[in-house]
């Protein structure tokens, strides 16, 4: 009985762990080191017009949106996961576990991709929508 009891404990730890991994890494931003350059000697530099500029918006608003829906769909399944594991039956559990796995996957995937998306958008914002 004992280890059952300390499977269940490591097991929830292990999520509690992983939820928290998620949460901060969908917190988190971009960190770019500090140059040596001054960056005002490049604000004449490929001035962009009006029509680039907005395009350039409209991307960043969609880049946006994709990440935000993103992160709520992963963390909305993870909550509903989370609530069939707790309430199912001991047999049930085995099929559930199948689930998070694929989950964990798709999770790191979608988090790499929103992080992905996050380096275009600052790309696309400090180099071309100037």
């Amino acid at each position: 009985m004992k280890s059952v009891k300390g499977k269940v404990i490591l097991i929830r730890l292990v999520s509690v762990l992983l939820m928290a991994f998620m949460v901060a890494m969908t917190l988190s931003g971009v960190v770019f080191a500090d140059s040596a350059l001054d960056p005002k000697q490049f604000d004449n530099v490929g001035i962009a017009g009006d029509a680039q500029s907005s395009v350039t918006k409209v991307i960043g608003a969609i880049i946006t949106i994709a990440r935000v829906i993103g992160t709520g769909v992963a963390v909305i399944m993870l909550i509903v996961l989370a609530i069939k594991y707790i309430s199912a039956a001991p047999s049930e559990k085995a099929e559930i576990k199948k689930t998070v796995t694929i989950y964990v996957v798709g999770a790191v995937v979608l988090f790499s991709a929103s992080a992905l998306l996050g380096i275009v958008q600052n790309f696309a914002e400090n180099n071309i929508g100037k």
